[in-house]
This record gives C-alpha cells, structure tokens and sequence, in this order.
C-alpha cells in the first residue's frame, strides 16, 4: 500500500508535536554553573548556579542542593569538604586511610540517617585531580521518609586530609542527579591558582 506525501507529512508533524522540544536536556537549574573556591583548603570546583547552596564542614566545604524545580523540597543534594586528620597524639599524625573514613561514613549513615538495609552496590579505586581516591555507591532505605536512597562518595587525601564529594539522591533520581555529581567531580582540581 503506497502512502501519498500528505499522509508521510501529517504522520511526522503529529510525531514531532508528541515529542516535546528540549526532551532529554538537563533541567533548567542545572544547566547554568558557577566557580566554587576554597583557597584555606586548596580546592576549587564548579556547581550548577541555580541549586541553593550553603557552607559545610565549619567553612571547608560547600553544599548544594535541589528538587525537581528549582525551591521545590530538595531530591538530591551534593557535599564537598576537606577533612582534617586527626593526629593520634601531638607528635605523630594519624595516617590517612580512605578505606576507614568510608567506614566512618557507613556508621554515621546508620547511626544519623535512620539507615536501613545499607547495601553497598559499588566500591572501588579512581583519579580524582590527579590523586588516587575511592570511590563508593551505596543504597539504603529511610523508613521516616518511607524512600530509598542511593549516596555515592568519592574520597581523596592530600597534605594530610582527606577531600570528600558526595551525592546523595533519591533512588528514582540517581539518571536526574548522577551526571551532575560526575560534572561537579570532574572540574574539582587543587592548587587552582595555577590554572590556565
């Protein structure tokens, strides 16, 4: 059965018209980003510039975070700091371990966010500026807000503290959020002065 050049034109023009203009673009608040320096602590990065933001960490960090619109009840949320080590007595510093600050953070997942049925999904080593770093996702269930929840951590050490980026997002949105964090971890460099 041969189509006429009207019936080809209506199909495509309805086909056009269903698919709405801008699918598979990235939100408008995440399209617009700013430069975030932390020159105590040696970092920079950029961040999607309409995401309310805040200081974390006492002022070694920053948070940002965002919902489905721009001040809609956030749905994923991004933190990154710098960590001071410990020294385990005034004379010898503490050493640096990436494997145990994960530890650390499974704990007060559990202990602080009401965690439950912690699954860890992914666990291993990567770059990040340069420098060996670990990379962790995990998934849990947060029986308050009846949702599950997915963080992915990346930690790094540097001159005696350890660098954290960390997204944490409801499990639904990890295709929405995870592209951000890995935009956010990919511009994260040290010494930013230097740059070109």
């Amino acid at each position: 059965m041969r189509r006429s050049p009207q019936v080809i034109a209506c199909v495509l023009l309805a086909a056009l018209f269903a698919c709405p203009l801008g699918a598979g673009q990235p939100p408008k608040q995440d399209r617009s980003w700013k430069h975030y320096e932390n020159a105590q602590w040696g970092y920079c990065l950029s961040y999607p510039s309409r995401w309310s933001k805040g200081d974390a960490f006492d002022g070694a960090g920053i948070f940002f975070a965002t919902g489905v619109k721009r001040f809609s009840k956030p749905l994923g949320e991004i933190d990154v700091g710098a960590l001071p080590v410990t020294p385990a007595d005034d004379s010898h510093p503490a050493p640096v371990s990436l494997v145990a600050d994960f530890e650390a953070h499974l704990n007060g997942l559990k202990k602080f966010e009401r965690a439950e049925s912690v699954e860890i999904l992914e666990n291993r080593e990567m770059q990040l500026a340069g420098k060996r770093a670990l990379f962790t996702k995990d998934r849990y269930f947060d029986p308050q807000e009846r949702a599950t929840w997915v963080d992915e951590i990346i930690f790094t050490e540097r001159h005696g503290a350890i660098y954290r980026l960390e997204l944490e997002c409801r499990a639904d949105q990890v295709e929405r959020f995870e592209p951000v964090f890995q935009m956010v971890a990919s511009t994260f460099r040290f010494d930013c002065e230097r740059r070109p």
